[in-house]
């Protein structure tokens, strides 16, 4: 039976814009972006030309009845009243982590879309692709047993790519909402809500000078003001406990550690900022061994989140990039900071029930006219 897609707009045709709309033109048969907007109307008409969309107005997209969804791909700073809008004007909501940079503001879209009745999903949504749904396929068929812990520690050098992306040194660009959010996100997707964050932090430098020679702001001094060093423990609600360290004043090599402590072995994880990282473990007196993947979505798949959340609302069901989800790992955040200057353990707030995974054993789409079901599958 034809599927009948549903019409979105993409609002922020940035770097990320490209990703998104290279899937939702052509790779889901739940959705279909067919506009675009951005402030500065020459990306969007490039985009709107490449991908053989309409570049419309905001006011037009809000007025447009067919498209029943935003994809919100702008700054951080600017989510709440992009979401805030859309919700007010009946359109459900995919927007680009982090939900907001205030967690009230969260609280107030999470409250808004409830008494709309209106979906809104949030990105990252790595973590339904091959890499960590491996993982969790591993700890669900109790292949290292019991969680006891976990260790992460990610590192970047912000001030490269702030160069090019200048929110990167913003409210709600820092280390840990930009790249230690989808360390945070792939946690809470197989061990449910945080419960407790105890946190140090500190600045490395209150100021920087660009150094990009083909970016218009080469030689400007930066005004500095989010932490870019945190390491904390996160108590989860299984009991579990979680060291994390994001460095943003390192090396531009990022050298992402995940692994995950269980009773039964050790599980070794890649990269939850991309598709198709490794998963290995190791039982008892065994060296490491990798496991293959158990799930699709090994490739750049950003819009899997949206296209899953069109799925849900079809079958009446929850989707799994759930707006509470994305609120309790927002409140991680900002609990790391608030722990971190007040000296006091920081009592999370926010809870939500973990989805269930998708099903396992979907090939990607390339295989599936030969083979059997396409990977989108899994989402129905």
């Amino acid at each position: 039976m034809p599927v009948e897609p549903m019409k979105v707009a993409v609002i922020g045709c940035g770097v990320i814009s490209t990703a998104y709309l290279s899937n939702l033109t052509g790779r889901f048969k739940a959705i279909r972006a067919v506009a675009c907007y951005d402030h500065h109307p020459e990306k969007a008409a490039a985009q709107a030309e490449r991908f053989g969309i309409a570049s419309l107005s905001w006011e037009e997209i809000l007025a447009n009845p067919e498209i029943e969804m935003i994809i919100n791909l702008t700054p951080p700073a600017a989510h709440y009243a992009v979401i805030k809008e859309a919700l007010e004007h009946g359109k459900h909501v995919f927007s680009e982590k982090t939900m907001t940079v205030s967690l009230e503001e969260a609280r107030d879209l999470v409250a808004l879309a409830d008494a709309k009745g209106l979906r809104l999903g949030v990105a990252p949504d790595t973590f339904l692709c091959g890499g960590v749904q491996t993982a969790r396929y591993a700890m669900e068929h109790d292949l290292i047993g019991t969680i006891r812990s976990a260790t992460i520690a990610v590192n970047r050098n912000i001030g490269v790519y702030a160069d090019m992306l200048p929110f990167l040194e913003r409210p709600g660009g820092s280390m840990a909402f930009d790249y230690g959010v989808y360390h945070l996100t792939a946690l809470a997707s197989f061990m449910g809500p945080a419960t407790r964050v105890t946190a140090f932090s500190h600045l490395s430098a209150t100021q920087r000078t660009r150094m990009r020679l083909d970016q218009p702001h080469f030689g400007e001094t930066v005004n500095l003001t989010e932490d870019d060093v945190v390491a904390g423990v996160i108590e989860f609600a299984s009991g579990a406990l979680v060291t994390v360290n994001f460095t943003g004043s390192s090396l531009i090599n990022e050298q992402p550690y995940f692994t995950v402590f269980g009773s039964k072995g050790v599980m070794s994880m890649g990269d939850p900022n991309i598709p198709n990282g490794e998963v290995r473990i190791r039982k008892p007196q065994q060296e490491w061994f990798t496991l293959p993947f158990t799930h699709g979505f090994l490739d750049e798949s950003r819009g899997v989140g949206a296209a899953e959340m069109v799925w849900a609302i079809r079958a009446g069901r929850a989707h799994r990039a759930s707006k509470e989800m994305s609120l309790n790992v927002l409140e991680m955040v900002h609990g790391l900071t608030i722990s971190a200057h007040s000296g006091a353990p920081y009592e999370m707030t926010t809870t939500f029930t973990p989805a269930p995974a998708l099903p396992e054993g979907y090939l990607p789409n390339a295989a599936a006219p030969a083979w059997g079901p396409s990977e989108e599958s899994a989402l129905v």
